[in-house]
């Protein structure tokens, strides 16, 4: 392997790794949602937490139950992580410059804001994430 091709494969590394573990350090730091503190209502995000302890134990419906949005978007948003590190070792174009990124970029934006707008509202309780234990 070329010097080069060595060193964009160790930093794509190093990135994926930090990452991983900001998400752990997240994880284990199990911070409160500050939108739901200070409004009372919930975000998006909202159940993330709980539903990635459902997942580690294997409990892929309550994982779901508590944040169906975050469910999916989190493996896409890791497919898309790896895609990107491949295509800068292979000295690609990275993905966000492509044309149908800004346009799939709105898409998840207005389904996230449309996701955070109907667990709020009574009819759509089931989106709300399942109360803690605790």
């Amino acid at each position: 392997m070329k010097r080069e091709t060595v060193r964009r494969t160790l930093r794509a590394a190093a990135v994926l790794l930090a990452l991983f573990l900001l998400c752990l350090l997240l994880y284990a730091l199990r911070p409160p949602c500050l939108i739901l503190s200070s409004t009372g209502y919930y975000c998006a995000g909202c159940g993330t937490q709980r539903m990635i302890a459902s997942l580690l134990q294997g409990d892929f419906p309550g994982a779901f139950r508590q944040n169906p949005l975050m469910f999916f978007l989190l493996p896409l948003a890791g497919i898309y992580a790896a895609a990107e590190a491949v295509r800068y070792v292979g000295k690609r174009c990275p993905l966000w410059k492509s044309r149908a990124f800004l346009p799939v970029l709105l898409v998840l934006l207005f389904l996230s804001l449309l996701f955070t707008l109907l667990r709020n509202l009574p009819a759509f309780s089931f989106l709300a994430p399942l109360p803690t234990l605790s």
